[in-house]
């Protein structure tokens, strides 16, 4: 991969920070700032995030797949 395609998904993945920062982590008064903690919280934002997304893209298994499943769980 080249530098440009990289620069561009840098600039992207700051974009991202940003917005997390200013919408959905409360950031603490200056002086209490932990930059470990700091972008747990920001990554844990991301995933969940993600996580909502994808679940709410992901499509329902068919009734005959449920079915199936219940029956192999019912067999453990």
């Amino acid at each position: 991969m080249g530098a440009a395609p990289m620069r561009h998904l840098a600039a992207t993945a700051d974009q991202i920070d940003y917005w997390i920062r200013r919408h959905v982590v409360a950031c603490p008064p200056k002086g209490k700032v932990n930059p470990t903690l700091d972008r747990y919280v920001g990554l844990r934002a991301i995933g969940r995030s993600l996580k909502d997304q994808y679940d709410a893209l992901a499509t329902p298994l068919p009734p005959h797949l449920v079915a199936l499943l219940r029956q192999l769980e019912a067999q453990k």
